[in-house]
Parts: structure tokens; C-alpha cells; sequence
């Protein structure tokens, strides 16, 4: 998650993530003061700070019009970049919140994110990093102490989009909505300026890529 993130690029993320819960805002059928607080952890975890619940209530109802209504996007995909990347992990490192500042340090001197890594996010139960298989694996043995669980089978896709673009957030709703269609939803999502990533299993990767690809004719 880029630095630049606001809450509303959040809980698009988090929204992207659950196929349920986008079907229901999709459906106008989800309470919105109700679903800000299931995710207000989510979003004050990747934020790093406290978020009224109202801010939350706010981003949840404009996106609600933009998947309802979706706006149009002239062209997003113009001269867009598609990238595949199979081999992926998820690593899941149970340990508590004072635990993370070590935890996270450790992982940097592993130089995992110099080499390859998707995402890192905290919760209340521990740690998750997407990364490749062999630095999941040099994570697990630097993190042998710790309960550390890996699943392997994931894919990345990245779309690079031109640098020129005005809308991210509306090419975002546009690319959950074509996988969506097309039975797909992302694990992982993130969003960085002119940059779209998507984390899913391994075996909708190809379905996913040629669903994605279409919409760049």
C-alpha cells in the first residue's frame, strides 16, 4: 500500500478482497455503519492510525455509488502493462502486535523486500507477507521461534498503467468488476500511483490474465 493511501483507497482494497462484501454493496443489500465496523481493524491496521468510523461510513457509500454506478474511465488501459508472476507464497507469522517491530526487522535484514515481496500486513493475530517461495522459505528458518505457516500457490498480476492517468480508483472498480464477472476475486489487492496488484490462486492466474488482458483491446 502506497504511503499516499487514504482511507478511501483502503477500503476499496479491503472491499476488493471479499467477494461477499462487494457483491452486497453491488446489491445495495449491506448496512453501512454495520460493515465500517467490521473492517474499521482492517482499515486502522493498513493505515496505521485510528479512523472515525463515520470517515469509513463515508468512503463505504461512494464506493457503493462507483460499483453501483460505475463511471466511466476513457480508456484506462491504453498502453497498460500486464505482468504475470506465478511461484507466489503467503506467509502467515502468528505473533503478537509488541512482537512486529522485531518481526519486521528481521525481514528486512533478510533483504525480502529487496528481492521480491507483494504486501505486508499487520493484524492483531501476527503478521502476513506475500513473497516468493524461496524467501518464504528463508523466512520461515530466520523465524523458526514463531509459529509460522506458509500456502503456496499463489499468483501476481501487475498492471502498470500510464503515467498520465487520472482515476486510479475507477480503473481499480473496473478490474474487480471484469474479474468478479468472470468468477475471479482477488486475495490481495494493492494500489500504488499508476500501479494495480493483484494476489490469487494459482490456478484462476491464467483465467484471471485473459480477462484482464480484454480489456486492454
Amino acid at each position: 500500500m502506497s504511503s499516499r493511501a487514504s482511507v478511501q483507497d483502503i477500503v476499496r482494497v479491503i472491499v476488493s478482497r471479499n467477494p461477499y462484501i462487494y457483491r452486497g454493496l453491488r446489491m445495495r443489500v449491506v448496512n453501512y455503519s454495520a460493515l465500517a465496523r467490521y473492517i474499521q481493524e482492517d482499515v486502522e491496521g493498513l493505515i496505521g492510525d485510528e479512523v472515525d468510523p463515520n470517515t469509513i461510513v463515508t468512503a463505504i457509500m461512494r464506493l457503493s455509488n462507483q460499483i453501483f454506478e460505475p463511471q466511466e474511465v476513457n480508456s484506462p488501459f491504453y498502453a497498460s502493462r500486464l505482468n504475470l508472476i506465478t511461484g507466489i507464497s503467503e506467509v502467515l507469522i502468528k505473533a503478537p502486535p509488541v512482537k512486529h517491530s522485531e518481526i519486521i526487522k528481521k525481514i528486512v535484514d533478510l533483504k525480502v523486500f529487496d528481492s521480491y515481496m507483494t504486501s505486508l500486513r499487520q493484524s492483531s493475530t501476527g503478521i502476513k507477507i506475500f513473497t516468493n517461495s524461496p524467501d518464504a522459505d528463508k523466512v520461515r528458518d530466520e523465524l523458526r521461534y514463531y509459529t509460522v505457516d506458509i500456502k503456496e500457490r499463489y499468483a501476481q498480476i501487475v498492471i502498470r498503467l500510464p503515467s498520465d492517468l487520472d482515476g486510479l480508483e475507477g480503473a481499480l472498480t473496473i478490474v474487480v468488476d471484469a474479474l468478479a464477472q468472470n468468477g475471479v476475486h482477488a486475495i490481495d489487492t494493492n494500489i500504488s500511483e499508476n500501479e494495480i496488484s493483484l494476489v490469487l490462486k494459482e490456478d484462476n492466474a491464467g483465467h484471471a490474465f485473459e480477462a484482464l488482458r480484454a480489456l486492454m483491446r
